[in-house]
C-alpha cells in the first residue's frame, strides 16, 4: 500500500516556527555538546574541527554510524515523555502532538501517524535533537567515551565514533542504546573505517597521510567527492547551454550556490575541488555564451576567463566569500 505524506499549510508552518521558537531555548539548556546538527550558534564547521583535533589524540579510526530511516521510526509515546520533562503547559503540549500526527493520506483519507516526525516541518530538527539527545547523555553518563576509549560526534541523525581501542566494542554499545530507544543502526551504511583509509562525514572527507612538506603524518579535511558531485549536479539542473536567458540570469542563478558551497568547505584543504569546480563553472558558462551567439566549438578564444568573470561569473579567488564564524571553545 503506498501513502503520500501530507505537506503542511502556511498556517502550519507558521504555528510549528513559533513552537520551535518557544521551546528551542528550553531544550538547547539540555542538548550536549557532542551534537552539533540545527542548533543555534554550532555549525558544521565546528563539528570538522573538533573531530579534526579529536583524530589526533591517537585515534586510530573511526566507526560511521548510520540509522535506518531515522525520520520516520521516533515513536512518538517515548518523544513526548522527553518533552514532558521539560514542558508542562497542557496547550502548547497538545499542538506538539498535532503537530507530530499530521498523518499520511491514502487516497484522499489522512491516517494519523504513530511513529516518526513529519520531514521538511520547522520543528522536525528539533523533535530529531531532542529524541536522539537521550543516545547522547547515555553515552556520556556511562562513561563510555573513557571506558571504550570512543568519542561520539552526531549531526542530526548522522553519528561517528572516533576510537583509540577497538572500534568493535563502542559499535556494540551504540546498538544496544539505539535498540532500546527503538530505533535500527542501518548496517549496510555502517562501517569500521581506517584512519589512513579516510571517511566522510557530514560532507567532509578526514583521511590521515603523510605531510608532503614534513613527512608527518597529517590530518586532512578535504570536500568530499559525494559533495563534489552534488555540487557540479545543482548547477546543471539550474543552467543549460540553450536555457533561454541572458547572461546575467545565468550568473545570477549559478553564484549565490557556488558561493554557499565554497564557504561551507572554506576552512579545509580544498584548493585542488575549488579550483575543479571553478574549471567547471567557467566551461559551462562558457559553452552557454557560445550556444547563445550562434557560435560553434567551446569558445575557449572567444569567451576567455578574464571576460567570464567581467560579466560577473564568480572567481572563487576573489575575496568574494565570506568566512564563517570562529569554531566554540569548548567544541567537544
Amino acid at each position: 500500500m503506498q501513502y503520500e505524506v501530507t505537506v503542511a499549510t502556511v498556517e502550519d508552518r507558521v504555528v510549528q516556527t513559533a513552537m520551535k521558537l518557544v521551546m528551542e531555548p528550553v531544550f538547547e539548556a539540555d542538548f550536549h555538546n557532542c551534537s552539533y546538527g540545527y542548533r543555534p550558534k554550532r555549525n558544521a564547521r565546528q563539528a570538522s574541527l573538533a573531530i579534526r583535533e579529536d583524530l589526533y589524540q591517537r585515534a586510530w579510526g573511526v566507526a560511521e554510524i548510520d540509522f535506518k530511516d531515522y525520520f520516520n521510526s521516533i515513536p512518538h509515546a517515548k518523544l513526548l515523555k522527553l518533552i514532558r520533562l521539560r514542558i508542562g503547559d497542557g496547550s502548547m503540549l497538545k499542538l506538539i502532538k498535532q503537530s507530530l500526527k499530521v498523518g499520511v493520506s491514502d487516497r484522499g483519507v489522512v491516517i494519523p501517524t504513530r511513529i516518526g516526525v513529519p520531514q521538511g516541518s520547522p520543528i522536525s530538527p528539533l523533535y530529531s535533537n531532542i529524541y536522539l539527545n537521550l543516545l547522547d547523555q547515555l553515552w556520556h553518563k556511562r562513561r563510555y567515551p573513557e571506558k571504550l576509549q570512543a568519542t561520539l560526534y552526531r549531526y542530526c541523525d548522522d553519528a561517528i565514533l572516533v576510537c583509540r581501542k577497538s572500534a568493535q566494542p563502542a559499535l556494540e554499545a551504540f546498538r544496544s542504546i539505539a535498540s532500546r530507544m527503538d530505533l535500527t543502526v542501518n548496517e549496510e551504511k555502517t562501517h569500521i573505517t581506517k584512519l589512513t583509509d579516510g571517511f566522510d562525514f557530514i560532507g567532509y572527507q578526514f583521511v590521515k597521510r603523510p605531510s608532503p612538506k614534513t613527512g608527518k603524518n597529517t590530518i586532512y579535511i578535504f570536500p568530499a567527492k559525494r559533495a563534489q558531485q552534488k555540487v557540479r549536479n545543482r548547477l546543471k539542473f539550474l543552467t543549460s547551454r540553450r536555457a533561454p536567458i541572458s547572461p546575467q540570469e545565468f550568473t545570477e542563478l549559478v553564484n549565490p550556490v557556488v558561493r554557499g558551497w565554497t564557504n561551507y568547505f572554506l576552512h579545509t584543504n580544498a584548493s585542488d575541488a575549488f579550483r575543479r569546480l571553478q574549471r567547471f563553472i567557467n566551461t559551462r558558462f562558457r559553452r552557454f555564451l557560445t550556444c547563445r551567439s550562434k557560435g560553434r566549438g567551446f569558445g575557449w578564444q572567444k569567451y576567455p576567463n578574464s571576460k567570464l568573470y567581467a560579466m560577473g561569473l564568480i572567481y572563487i579567488g576573489s575575496g568574494m566569500l565570506q568566512y564563517m564564524t570562529k569554531p566554540a571553545h569548548d567544541s567537544r
